[in-house]
């Protein structure tokens, strides 16, 4: 079984991707999609992915994480690929473990796993058992660099929305929740296991939903997207108990809200 890992980078980040790269391995293949916007960023690219047969490069100008992992999913033609972000050590091991996982269970679509900090401190509260993953998990949020999709039943049905994600300036999060809520319509066969995939530095933008405009208009944008105008009364709930508990001011988060869900009733 084939596996293709998916590393979005942009600019700057490039000069880390030798630290993702596993020595070579028999079925293993690295696809990187470099988003830049100054040629100069080219000279940054390492000499070992020009050198290495098992990693194929693909650059283009613009902006956009979303974008930028759309692109690299449709480069993919393994069996199975994974994301990656340039700051992402995989675990060795971990290529065996997967791959196991999608030949024991044919009907299989799409695993979630585990990550953790460079430390080893574990990146979100997970579940020490496995299961279906039928409705978005409400003990913690489910990150792309968890996820492993098999090809087949992934590409082409089920993509990010560009309109959300880092390198937007309005909707500056939530494409992965928007990503999980396809994927339920779409009825894909989803399961999480409690094995950890990979190693992060990345902070969790949607930890700053009390403070930060742009993933307040991502919640609202978000809660739209699932439930239409009953968005509305969800939203002003939200606003109402983040402010009871003291995390924010009610008129601040209820108007960055409302502001997403205006964005999304005119550009759905």
């Amino acid at each position: 079984m084939t596996l293709d890992i998916l590393i979005c980078s942009y600019n700057k980040g490039i000069v880390r991707i030798d630290d993702i790269l596993l020595p070579p391995q028999e079925n293993l293949h690295y696809i990187i999609s470099y988003q830049y916007t100054d040629e100069r960023y080219l000279d940054l690219i390492p000499e070992l992915i020009k050198t290495r047969s098992d990693v194929t490069i693909y650059k283009y100008n613009g902006k956009g994480l979303s974008a930028n992992r759309n692109l690299a999913m449709e480069k993919s033609n393994a069996d199975l690929f994974m994301f990656a972000d340039d700051d992402t050590h995989i675990r060795p091991e971990a290529i065996e473990e997967i791959t196991k996982i999608f030949e024991k269970a044919p009907t299989l679509d799409v695993a979630f796993f585990k990550a953790s900090t460079y430390t080893g401190k574990a990146l979100k509260n997970y579940p020490e058992i496995s299961f279906d993953v039928k409705k978005r998990p409400s003990s913690y949020s489910i990150s792309t660099i968890e996820m492993v999709c098999r090809r087949t039943k992934v590409q082409g049905v089920v993509r990010f929305d560009e309109r959300f994600g880092l390198g937007t300036k309005f909707l500056t999060c939530g494409e992965e929740e928007i990503w999980l809520e396809d994927a339920f319509r779409a009825k894909l066969q989803m399961r999480y296991f409690p094995i950890k995939t990979v190693e992060t530095s990345t902070m969790l933008k949607k930890s700053l939903i009390y403070i930060d405009a742009g993933v307040q208009r991502s919640h609202g944008a978000y809660t739209y997207y699932r439930y239409g105008k009953k968005a509305w009364w969800l939203c002003f709930q939200f606003a109402l108990k983040s402010a009871a508990d003291k995390m924010c001011h009610f008129w601040p988060m209820m108007r960055h809200l409302s502001e997403g869900i205006r964005y999304m009733r005119h550009t759905t």
